[in-house]
Order: structure tokens, then sequence, then C-alpha cells
């Protein structure tokens, strides 16, 4: 965790933390520590270091911790409690594309021309790349310790 003015760099374990905690809104260290398969003092470790900076709180009365603070993580977006890769968006605005480029030579609407096709190919190969490192990037996310 490195401190930038009002925002936190968090990665690595300390990320996993964090999201796991905004994933389930509360958690104790030994919680967090069984999910993601670590030592429950490293847990704790970091849960009172975000408490410290103002991330999360703790409710001594049940011993859990919940985010107080949301954070932004660089190259992804928060839906809801999800933090989502910006990437999968720019992947689904692509797909977008390509769906009524597709439709619209299906059904006859437009015709097979050299600029239609290349716009296809181009919005098919854009999504693809965004979607799959987007997907690379929530396996990465997830994966414990």
């Amino acid at each position: 965790m490195r401190s930038k003015g009002k925002e936190e760099d968090l990665s690595g374990l300390a990320l996993k933390i964090y999201i796991y905690l905004l994933e389930n809104q509360e958690a104790g260290p030994r919680e967090v520590a069984k999910e993601l398969g670590i030592a429950p003092s490293l847990a704790y470790y970091h849960l009172r270091r975000f408490e410290e900076i103002g991330i999360v709180e703790r409710d001594p009365s049940k011993g859990v911790y919940r985010i107080k603070r949301r954070i932004k993580i660089k190259g992804y977006l928060y839906i809801g409690n999800k933090l989502i890769p910006r990437l999968l968006i720019y992947g689904a605005f692509f797909a977008g594309l390509l769906i009524p480029e597709t439709a619209s030579l299906i059904l006859g609407i437009s015709e097979a021309t050299p600029e239609l096709l290349l716009a296809m190919i181009t919005s098919a190969c854009a999504s693809s790349i965004f979607i799959t490192e987007g997907l690379v990037a929530m396996k990465n996310l997830s994966k414990k310790g």
C-alpha cells in the first residue's frame, strides 16, 4: 500500500483483501484469511492498515471490518459492489458495434462493401481482444493468495 495524496495504491494481496471486503460487505480477519488462503495475522495486518488510512472501519461488537470509503483502482470501474475492468466495457462497446453491422448485412440492409467488411473485422478483433484481456484482469483479481 502506497499513499499518493488522497489516493492509495493497492496491489497484490492488499488489493485482493480490499475486493473481498467490498464484495462481502463485512468480514473478520479469520474469514478473509480462510477465503484468500493466507495467514490470519497477514489479513489482520492489512485490515488494520486499511483502518489507519481510513479505507475501512471496524465494528468492535462483531469484530468485523467494512468498507468506509471506496478508493480508485487504476483500470477498473465500480458497478454496484463489483470492480469491473474497463477493458470489458471497451469490449462491450465494440461488440455493440459489430451486432448492427452483422445484422444489416444478414438482413440485406447493407451490401458487403470493403468498408463494411473492414468495419466488421475491426469491431470483431477489438471486441475479442478487449474482452479477453478484461477477463484475464478479472481472473487475476480473484486468484487466491
